[in-house]
């Protein structure tokens, strides 16, 4: 909840100076050398040498799904995409027109709710004060919520002034890791699908513990330059690692992070 909070006061600090520094910039186009400060001296030697500072605030949907969905997983009943928000810095280095090289440093959050059907889904659950494992059979409602420390490292190709398309890898470090859910109308067969059978109205479960610290993908995305400094841009971000840590074996198949990212930003 504090890193939800965190963002969206983020954001609306990002879209209250934009459109401030946007004015102020163009008060006064005729402004000589002389008076220009040195920081914007900086900004200015930057530019001539192919060099960009952007900020950005973005919203993102997605979720965390295993590839291909097992045979266990019956009916994805319900999803609900949460809000996923970011902040970022990025700095463009452009080469020899039209490549050249992003690095990125964003605060993201990744997160998703399914209500889903299954038949001998492995499963550790907890019933009153003792963990159970076995294979659930009934209706399993998953939570996830992690924020990430995110860096992207993008090739950069311009098409034309307006538009740039990327590519490249992504690392990120969570945060905060949140991995839980109920099942629910179903029944457990203890150790596996003939174990004993034990029916349940309702029991919850929590694999935060047992998620990765580290996720690691493949970054894919378009910025338009709408305006001298505003843009938007639209990322798809896949990861290839599975978000549990190797040795977790109660849940038999790997998920991955898939999120699609609309973002705002400002080019210094």
């Amino acid at each position: 909840m504090k890193i939800k909070l965190f963002h969206i006061l983020l954001l609306a600090c990002v879209f209250f100076i934009l459109p401030i520094t946007a004015q102020s910039s163009d008060e006064n186009p005729t402004k000589s050398w002389e008076d220009i400060d040195d920081q914007t001296h900086g900004i200015i030697r930057s530019f001539l040498v192919g060099v960009e500072y952007r900020v950005k605030a973005g919203i993102a949907i997605g979720g965390t799904a295993p590839l291909p969905i097992p045979l266990e997983i019956r009916e994805v009943k319900g999803f609900n995409p949460l809000i996923n928000t970011s902040v970022e810095a990025e700095i463009v280095k452009t080469f020899n027109e039209p490549f050249g090289l992003s690095f990125g440093l964003r605060l993201e959050t990744k997160g998703m709710k399914t209500n889903a059907s299954v038949k001998n889904y492995s499963m550790k659950i907890t019933e009153g004060n003792s963990e159970i494992s076995g294979v659930w059979t009934g209706m399993v409602e998953t939570q996830v919520s992690n924020s990430y420390l995110t860096i992207p490292i993008l090739f950069v190709w311009k098409p034309s002034k307006r538009w740039e398309i990327k590519l490249g890898p992504y690392g990120s470090y969570a945060l905060t890791r949140n991995f839980t859910g109920q099942v629910y109308d179903g029944y457990l067969r203890v150790g596996s699908p003939i174990g004993e059978k034990i029916e349940l109205n309702r029991a919850i479960y929590d694999f935060s513990a047992d998620l990765s610290h580290w996720d690691c993908g493949l970054q894919l995305g378009t910025d338009f330059r709408a305006f001298p400094h505003l843009m938007a841009g639209i990322d798809l971000t896949w990861g290839v690692k599975s978000i549990f840590k190797k040795g977790f074996e109660t849940i038999t198949f790997d998920m991955y992070p898939i999120f699609i990212r609309l973002n705002f930003g400002y080019a210094f």
